[in-house]
């Protein structure tokens, strides 16, 4: 298992390979959503504000993934185990094009070439999101255990998506549904928030 950017969202038919603008890799929103864990990962005191300096990416991406492996226990298994199953079902994909009947024999080869080719791509691709969506699931236990009210971070597309899929993972976390309202504050710099409806035990 490894971290590293690949590319847009693939799209792979027996015309040929192309891919899908708008569709980022999640390896883009990595660094985003570390920084949002480590803001909020401290100890906290009432009525007090905390603010976190913005780190920028000049970890090499094997001790960005070390890091986040480190933060739940077994998470390393977990990740591995789906990603095995994810490309047992890519094989499982490539194999069923000899069975479409909507296809020449020359289309199916000229499809199945194309998935062997962005076999690897598809993987690495898939891999980067189980791990963003897994970091994404530890800020929200960390949110959920500290019982945080607010969020804010700078104003930029990256943080506004990492906090888009927060609000999406405390909607339905472990059974649980969380409201939250993500907006922009307009003041001399502008922010996002991410204000959370009240936390039960």
């Amino acid at each position: 298992m490894k971290l590293v950017y690949i590319g847009p969202k693939e799209i792979i038919s027996h015309h040929g390979i192309d891919f899908k603008s708008g569709k980022d890799d999640k390896y883009v929103y990595i660094n985003y959503a570390m920084n949002i864990y480590n803001a909020i990962h401290h100890d906290y005191k009432k009525n007090i504000i905390y603010t976190h300096t913005i780190e920028d990416k000049t970890t090499n991406d094997e001790i960005i993934l070390e890091r986040i492996l480190s933060l739940k226990p077994s998470l390393q298994i977990i990740c591995e185990k789906e990603i095995q199953n994810l490309s047992n079902l890519i094989d499982k994909e490539i194999k069923h094009i000899e069975n479409l009947d909507n296809l020449t024999n020359e289309e199916k080869e000229t499809y199945k070439n194309n998935q062997i080719i962005m076999r690897n791509y598809r993987l690495q691709r898939e891999t980067n999101k189980i791990i963003y969506n897994h970091l994404i699931e530890i800020v929200v236990d960390d949110i959920l255990d500290k019982r945080l009210k607010e969020i804010n971070t700078p104003f930029n597309e990256k943080f506004w998506h990492c906090l888009q899929s927060v609000q999406g993972e405390l909607s339905n976390h472990n059974k649980r549904s969380i409201g939250s309202k993500l907006t922009t504050i307009h003041k001399e710099i502008i922010t996002i928030s991410l204000k959370i409806n009240s936390i039960g035990k």
